[in-house]
């Protein structure tokens, strides 16, 4: 496999979540010495292009969910399908409850966490670089929408398919791309008596990244000694993460 380009998707963990945010900048600046001026420079997937010296479209966002990457995952492919011969596909499904829906209300798409469900003032769609005032305005309706119409299991078993399907057309395409399973999709595949062989998943130390990470204390949280309490992945932990899928890539090769 030659790779000559990365396309990463996924939520905050992929997107150097955390990194982002002005008052977690000051703390790196200020104590550690590092100046974070572009914070996906430090995310795993960027990391790794700078590594094998590829570029990289890190099409990860906070609060992103499983739909959100199918969707936007599609379009990639169909925007660029006279050009995706060594394309190497990072996909890292987001942990459930997550969805975006399309606010006739906002006119656009809102990423939603199960937190944007529990209180008006998350910060999820805030992260994305939407008005704080935006969630209130549709939060009545969105509830409703919720506490009706979602089943978790109808909800999480829809959202696997879709994925799925996903996955078997990336594969139909011939394109080499790896797993990066926090939202059960694993699951999904031994339900339906599918084998795990048949998909390129990387786990750490036998367990989700999501897991991994805070075992490991690896987050901005350490990374800070407690200045900062994000616990999102940090520089360094962006670093171990990458290695880790870089070391994954070279030994199938």
């Amino acid at each position: 496999m030659k790779i000559n380009k990365i396309f990463a998707n996924g939520c905050s963990f992929t997107h150097a979540g955390g990194l982002h945010w002005e008052d977690v900048k000051e703390i790196y600046k200020a104590n550690l010495g590092i100046e974070i001026i572009n914070h996906l420079d430090y995310a795993y997937p960027n990391v790794i292009g700078k590594e094998l010296g590829v570029d990289v479209v890190n099409n990860s966002v906070p609060g992103g969910s499983s739909n959100r990457l199918v969707r936007t995952t599609y379009e990639y492919l169909y925007e660029n399908k006279d050009n995706l011969e060594g394309t190497f596909f990072i996909l890292e499904i987001p942990p459930y409850w997550r969805d975006e829906l399309y606010s006739n209300e906002l006119k656009r798409t809102i990423n939603l966490t199960i937190s944007s469900i529990h209180s008006y003032t998350d910060i999820t769609d805030f992260a994305n670089g939407n008005p704080r005032e935006d969630l209130p305005r549709i939060y009545k309706d969105l509830t409703n929408y919720f506490y009706n119409f979602v089943e978790d299991d109808f909800e999480k078993n829809k959202m696997m398919s879709t994925f799925f399907g996903l996955v078997s057309y990336i594969k139909l395409l011939g394109l080499d791309y790896l797993i990066i399973d926090s939202g059960d999709f694993q699951m999904y595949l031994k339900n339906h008596n599918l084998s795990n062989d048949d998909y390129n998943f990387i786990w750490f130390d036998k367990d989700a990244l999501c897991n991994w990470m805070n075992k490991h204390e690896i987050l901005i949280k350490h990374e800070t000694k407690g200045l900062s309490k994000d616990e999102h992945l940090g520089i360094e932990g962006n670093k171990i993460v990458a290695q880790r899928i870089i070391d994954s890539i070279y030994e199938k090769n």
